[in-house]
C-alpha cells in the first residue's frame, strides 16, 4: 500500500473488478474487456463490455477526540462505477445487459464489502477503510436514433468511508 488511501482504493477497484468480471473471472457472458479510471464518460472510446471508475470527490469530516487524545478525520470517497455494454440491435437486449452488468457490480461490492481492509502505509496519518455503502443503482439505454444501435449502461455509486 501507499501513503495515499484514495489511490490504493482506485488500484484495488481496477485490479479486482477486472479479476472478478474479466477473462478468467466469475462469468462466462458479458466478460469485461477493460477497467479504467476516467473523469469523463466517452463510451465510443471503450472496448466494451467495460467498467469505468469515476473517483473525483471526497468529503472530509472533522471529529473530536475519540478517547485516544487525537482528533480524527473521517473521509467519504465517492465513486461512480459504470458498466458499459457493446452496441446491441434492440433496446431490450441493451437494457438486459446493463442490468446484468450492474447486478455484477453489486455482487462485487457485497463480496468486497470492506475492500479487504485497505489502509495507507502506517505513519502519523495512517488511514484505513471502515466500510462501504452503495447508493441507488441506475440503468440507461443510449442510442436508437442513429443506425438503430443501442448501448446499455449501468451505474452503481459507492461511498468508501475511511478514518485517519
Amino acid at each position: 500500500m501507499s501513503d495515499v488511501l484514495w489511490t490504493d482504493i482506485d488500484n484495488y477497484l481496477l485490479t479486482n473488478l477486472l479479476a472478478d468480471m474479466g477473462t478468467g473471472g466469475l462469468y462466462s457472458t458479458l466478460v469485461v474487456n477493460e477497467v479504467l479510471l476516467s473523469d469523463s464518460f466517452k463510451p465510443e472510446k471503450y472496448s466494451p463490455p467495460a467498467i469505468v471508475i469515476f473517483s473525483n470527490n471526497a468529503k472530509p469530516i472533522m471529529q473530536d477526540e475519540h478517547g485516544d487524545g487525537l482528533i480524527h478525520i473521517f473521509s467519504e470517497y465517492r465513486y461512480f462505477i459504470a458498466a458499459v455494454d457493446a452496441e446491441q440491435t434492440t433496446y431490450a437486449v441493451a437494457k438486459a445487459n446493463a442490468q446484468a452488468l450492474v447486478q455484477r457490480l453489486r455482487i462485487f461490492a457485497l463480496s468486497h464489502y470492506a475492500l479487504s481492509g485497505i489502509a495507507s502505509t502506517p505513519g502519523d496519518y495512517y488511514e484505513a477503510v471502515e466500510y462501504v455503502t452503495m447508493q441507488d443503482m441506475r440503468v440507461e439505454v443510449m442510442g436508437g436514433n442513429v443506425g438503430g444501435k443501442f448501448r446499455g449502461v449501468g451505474v452503481m455509486p459507492l461511498t468508501v468511508r475511511a478514518r485517519i
